[in-house]
C-alpha cells in the first residue's frame, strides 16, 4: 500500500494547529472526537497542513507505519472528501469498532475531514462524525 504522506520537520518557529478528527481506538469500545496535531507550513490561511498521526495511535513498537488513503461521499449535490490514517499489523490488538463478524481489524484508524475550497485538512464539525462513521463501516 503506497503511503502519500508528506512530512514537515519540527522546529521552534513551526507553526502548529490541533484539528478536530474521529479516533477509532482498539482501547475504546465508541468512536471519539480527538485532536490532532497538525504542523503547518507557514502561518497564512492557505499554508499546506500536514498531520502527525503518530500522536495519537498505540503500539508504534509493534506497527511504525501508518497508511492512508482519501474518501470522498457524494451525497445529494454535496461532496466530502476525507482522508483515513489507519495502522493494521496481526500483531496489534483486535479493533472492535471496526471488525464485523469473522473479519478483523487489528489496529487504530483515525478520520479526518479535507476542505472543500481548499485541499487541505480542516476541523471536523457538523455531520462530518456521522459522515466519518459511515464511511468507516464500508
Amino acid at each position: 500500500m503506497v503511503n502519500s504522506r508528506k512530512y514537515i520537520l519540527p522546529t521552534s518557529s513551526t507553526p502548529e494547529l490541533h484539528l478536530r478528527c474521529r479516533l477509532y481506538s482498539t482501547l475504546r469500545d465508541r468512536p471519539r472526537q480527538a485532536t490532532m496535531l497538525t504542523r503547518c507550513s507557514g502561518y497564512s490561511r492557505t499554508a499546506l497542513r500536514f498531520p502527525v498521526p503518530e500522536s495519537l495511535f498505540e503500539e508504534a513498537a509493534v506497527q511504525p507505519y501508518i497508511h492512508n488513503c482519501f474518501v470522498t461521499v457524494h451525497e445529494g449535490s454535496h461532496i466530502y472528501q476525507f482522508c483515513i490514517f489507519f495502522k493494521r499489523h496481526l500483531r496489534l490488538r483486535a479493533n472492535l469498532l471496526l471488525s464485523s463478524g469473522d473479519r478483523k481489524f487489528r489496529g487504530d484508524a483515525v478520520v479526518m475531514r479535507i476542505g472543500v475550497n481548499n485541499p487541505f485538512i480542516v476541523n471536523m464539525q457538523g455531520r462530518d462524525n456521522t459522515l466519518a462513521d459511515f464511511i468507516i463501516h464500508q
